[in-house]
């Protein structure tokens, strides 16, 4: 059984539905529903969600989507036992968004390791694996991909001393997911030959080139990541 691959957008002035990926098989608009049932080709996948957090009596006041809601449900704030404030979240998942961009432009990892390396200033000593948070890597990438995680309101955080719930408190949402453009994407041959000399190695490009307001602006679109965070299209 083919694992799955994390295509994440990394340049956020993209408009939705403006870049295609073709060169996946099976391609979603020729498939045979019958024998094809799930389809791989499409459009570049949406930019991933960062709701900013905010908390009065130690708890999340709203409903929250994206990666620093994750950051609050998932890691421990090392130094106290609490969870993270609504700071260090948004924080965190601006650190790891950048973690991601810097992968593609370097051509390098988004393991555990880096993603932790982007906690770490912003918490000491805290991230995925570390105390008793319960987040993972793949987590984080399937978030970047594009899928919804959402943190219900009244979560706990921010009061520190011991109030961090070793147990993921939020959780993704297929539906939700779906209708905002997210697909799964396996690793199959066309993915890996994409990622070598096709469309999603052209997306990774440092010299992908779309125009925004009317001039040309160059820098990779996606990277593509491995579910141990490996990149594929570098």
């Amino acid at each position: 059984m083919a694992t799955q691959a994390y295509i994440c957008r990394v340049r956020t002035d993209l408009p939705a539905g403006a870049v295609q990926i073709t060169d996946l098989q099976p391609n979603t608009s020729q498939r045979s529903y019958v024998y094809q049932p799930v389809g791989q080709s499409g459009y570049c996948p949406p930019l991933y969600q960062d709701d900013t957090v905010a908390v009065a009596a130690n708890v999340t006041v709203a409903e929250y989507n994206g990666l620093a809601a994750w950051a609050i449900a998932a890691i421990e704030d090392s130094g106290d036992g609490g969870a993270l404030t609504a700071g260090e979240a948004n924080q965190v998942a601006d650190a790891i968004f950048a973690a991601a961009q810097t992968a593609i432009s370097g051509g390098t990892d988004l393991d555990t390791a880096a993603v932790n390396a982007a906690i770490g200033p912003v918490v000491a000593a805290s991230g995925i694996g570390l105390g008793n948070s319960v987040g993972t890597l793949v987590q984080v990438l399937r978030i970047l991909s594009g899928e919804v995680f959402t943190l219900p309101a009244g979560s706990a955080a921010d009061s520190g001393a011991g109030n961090y719930v070793a147990a993921l408190k939020g959780s993704f949402d297929d539906s939700d997911s779906e209708a905002r453009g997210f697909r799964k994407i396996f690793s199959t041959g066309a993915l890996q030959i994409s990622c070598g000399a096709g469309v999603l190695n052209g997306l990774g490009a440092s010299t992908f080139s779309y125009y925004v307001s009317g001039a040309a602006v160059t820098g990779a679109a996606v990277a593509v990541f491995a579910a141990d965070g490996t990149l594929l299209n570098g």
